[in-house]
């Protein structure tokens, strides 16, 4: 098989070609069922969703504080980025630190372990009762769940490095500091990243799960509501919506660290 001269643009050829599978299946499975209240084409979820997306009188009526579904999608992703930030940023300093401290990675080992074997659906209930419906109980959830998810793989990453390699820096006169600058977290970096982007990910849909449990405003709120009323198109819509933007801010942080993981090729 002839390979590429340009990858980036076979992927965004596979990409594109992929997506254009999925509209072609989803076409031909909504002409199957025939019945837009059980499966819409995506036609009809598109023209659904471009009627709805400035405000929906009936959505305020049912509760929502502002229908736009513009509003409701930065309130969204912008708790899920706060929570992500906070919780990724202590995960990678704890992480890292434990892999360094032998005895600050036997006080956080269990503990990590234990509140990562915990379901986050399990935690979630807990959280929203101690800390409410509002914001700061959907913000603690995605901060404690990114917190544990970046630290367990953050010190897995760093322990992982062979210690012979930390070794042989040593003998070329690099003292603790230096190797953990020049070796450890490069070696630490690409694996820190992936588990980023996963958590970035998984805490926007555990913003909106969160949102579907009790909110004035978000998209869960949107999608529950949508539901309530038995509009699969606009469900799916806000579903497809919450999903492409979680896809563009994985694609930012991806172009974020490509010059810092340039070395893998």
């Amino acid at each position: 098989m002839r390979t590429t001269r340009s990858p980036r643009l076979a992927a965004i050829l596979w990409g594109a070609a992929g997506f254009a599978g999925l509209w072609a299946l989803w076409e031909l499975a909504a002409l199957g069922v025939a019945n837009d209240a059980v499966l819409p084409g995506p036609r009809v979820v598109l023209w659904q969703f471009e009627q709805h997306a400035g405000g929906d009188r009936g959505l305020e009526f049912l509760g929502i504080e502002h229908s736009s579904y513009g509003i409701n999608l930065a309130w969204t992703v912008g708790t899920a980025g706060l929570g992500w930030l906070l919780g990724s940023t202590l995960g990678v300093v704890a992480g890292l630190g434990a892999a360094r401290r032998q005895w600050l990675r036997d006080v956080t080992e269990p503990v990590l372990f234990v509140f990562g074997a915990v379901p986050v659906l399990v935690v979630a209930p807990l959280l929203l009762v101690w800390l409410g419906t509002g914001p700061v109980g959907k913000l603690t959830l995605v901060t404690f769940f990114c917190f544990v998810v970046v630290a367990v793989v953050a010190q897995s990453a760093a322990l992982n490095l062979p210690p012979a390699v930390e070794e042989y820096a040593a003998t070329l006169g690099l003292d603790a500091p230096a190797r953990f600058r020049a070796v450890v977290l490069p070696a630490a970096f690409p694996a820190i990243v992936a588990v980023l982007r996963l958590a970035l990910a998984t805490g926007i849909g555990l913003e909106a799960s969160a949102e579907l449990l009790g909110s004035r405003v978000g998209m869960g709120r949107l999608i529950s509501l949508r539901a309530q009323q038995g509009n699969v198109g606009e469900v799916l819509s806000l579903s497809i919506t919450l999903g492409l933007v979680a896809v563009l801010l994985d694609t930012a942080v991806r172009a974020a660290v490509a010059p810092v993981l340039r070395w893998q090729g």
